[in-house]
């Protein structure tokens, strides 16, 4: 038998834990406005269509994940939307990408070319 005093850190850490894993857990609400907002932004580079295409995959990538998020394990869905809300606004293609990444879904290489004839 383990003295009580020894799952007192244990208890502890699942405790400050518990928001972080709940957190991970729950469906992420993103402004997919505000993600595609440097599409919109006056220059040579900016466009219309660029703007809509980045709404169009971003509305895609949510949907993908609203289908699949409880299929990835919930560590997953935690590293990942901490990992997507590093460096300003997240974006529900970069949270899919991850996941797909961390589940081996989406391939690292590319691949191999057709051989020549």
């Amino acid at each position: 038998m383990r003295p009580a005093w020894l799952s007192i850190p244990v208890t502890i850490g699942l405790v400050l834990s518990g928001p972080a894993l709940a957190r991970g857990s729950a469906f992420p609400t993103y402004s997919t406005p505000k993600t595609c907002a440097l599409e919109r932004r006056p220059g040579p580079d900016a466009s219309a269509a660029s703007y809509r295409g980045c709404i169009s995959d971003e509305h895609a990538a949510r949907r993908s994940l609203r289908r699949r998020w409880a299929t990835f394990p919930a560590s997953d869905r935690q590293e990942c939307r901490q990992e997507s809300d590093i460096g300003g606004t997240p974006s529900y293609v970069a949270l899919l990408t991850c996941l797909q990444l961390a589940d081996g879904t989406l391939p690292t290489e590319p691949p191999p070319l057709p051989a020549a004839r």
